[in-house]
């Protein structure tokens, strides 16, 4: 009997622990899984692209004198608060941007991303500068508030631009242009340190 009993006694424990791994796990996929609101838009946890998974690495809010003027949401294959380390990877990665103000025009717009260009490259544009000059294409000349863009990095160092569902331009492999273009928001001098913080998905 004293057997059985020991038997029994040990087999619940082991099935107790389980259940409070079980709980732990559940709660720390909730915390580092949640859906992602910055300026009244979502950014879900996880998407599918292209029949592949991506999780949210981080999202925030591009902003100028107070104003929001757009979203911006990272998905990587698997998260990282290592903006080096993600800037030096050819894994595939995307970067969700909705438009959030009337105030950035195509013009505005196109005027910071050579800002963050120049940043990004310590002013060495010119071996991408017709990479950039298709990506200002992709975006094209007409912004309107909700217009969402999806940049596809792939591994292949391809880049593609998407408004809404719709290709736009798709630039020809260039890894130097991927890291350049990137790196405006998680480079070493992004265009504005808190917005790097939020897609690192670093605690400020």
């Amino acid at each position: 009997m004293k057997y059985k009993y020991y038997t029994v006694h040990s087999f619940d424990l082991k099935k107790g622990a389980m259940k409070r791994i079980f709980l732990v796990f559940l709660v720390f996929t909730f915390l580092t899984s949640a859906d992602i609101e910055v300026s009244d838009v979502t950014y879900k946890s996880r998407l599918s692209f292209k029949n592949e998974q991506y999780v949210l690495n981080g999202a925030g809010v591009r902003g100028k004198f107070f104003f929001d003027l757009y979203t911006i949401g990272l998905y990587l294959k698997e998260k990282s608060t290592d903006g080096n380390l993600i800037l030096n990877s050819i894994s595939k990665k995307l970067i969700k941007i909705t438009v959030v103000s009337s105030l950035i025009t195509a013009d505005r717009f196109s005027n910071g991303m050579d800002d963050g260009f120049e940043k990004s490259t310590n002013g060495n544009t010119d071996s991408i500068a017709r990479e950039i000059a298709e990506l200002k294409k992709g975006f094209g000349k007409d912004f309107n508030v909700g217009d969402k863009f999806t940049l596809f990095f792939d591994s292949d160092g391809s880049t593609t631009i998407f408004k809404e569902t719709n290709l736009q331009v798709k630039i020809p492999p260039s890894y130097a242009f991927q890291k350049a273009l990137l790196g405006m928001w998680i480079g070493e001098d992004p265009v504005v340190g808190d917005l790097k913080e939020e897609l690192l998905g670093v605690d400020k």
